[in-house]
């Protein structure tokens, strides 16, 4: 890929890059870090990679990045005691879903949570999240419904909910 497609290909999928990684991290600058190793990676390979197949590469190396990551974090998070309990205010209902949401979606397994980000979130059709992920599109199916089940008794959970009201 020449120069030009590689800043045509940034201008039109980093938008769709950050908030994926938004979704994935809940953390915007954390998001921006990854969108820029992402795109720092396809420039370090742009020669390799054919136009029509960045988007996919750049999805897959995101997606790998923010799954190394995570796991760093849950080692070091295990490696130190937690002194203080983490609270969350908000000052509107929506903002009260939207961290209710997250924290339900934060203890969803990584794996499913990356898949229900991707299908739901950001669009991909299955068949593109096996690609991406290295999975048959029937696991893809099984972990996403698993995904959704999961997500929908962790919320209930969270939040008292009865579930006969959903």
């Amino acid at each position: 890929m020449s120069e030009n497609e590689y800043i045509q290909i940034v201008k039109q999928h980093r938008d769709a890059l950050y908030r994926f990684a938004v979704r994935y991290t809940a953390d915007g600058d954390n998001a921006w870090d990854n969108v820029q190793d992402t795109l720092v990676a396809l420039w370090l390979h742009h020669s390799e990679i054919q136009v029509d197949k960045a988007k996919g590469w750049m999805i897959r190396v995101m997606y790998r990045q923010l799954v190394d990551q995570h796991r760093r974090e849950e080692r070091f998070r295990t490696m130190t005691p937690k002194l203080v309990q983490e609270e969350w205010y908000s000052q509107h209902d929506n903002f009260e879903l939207h961290d209710s949401m997250q924290k339900a979606l934060d203890q969803l397994p990584e794996q499913h949570r990356a898949i229900l980000l991707m299908k739901d979130l950001e669009g991909y059709h299955y068949k593109e999240i096996a690609e991406l992920t290295g999975l048959d599109e029937s696991q893809v199916t099984g972990i996403l419904y698993r995904a959704r089940i999961n997500l929908k008794k962790t919320y209930i959970k969270l939040n008292n909910i009865n579930h006969n009201t959903i």
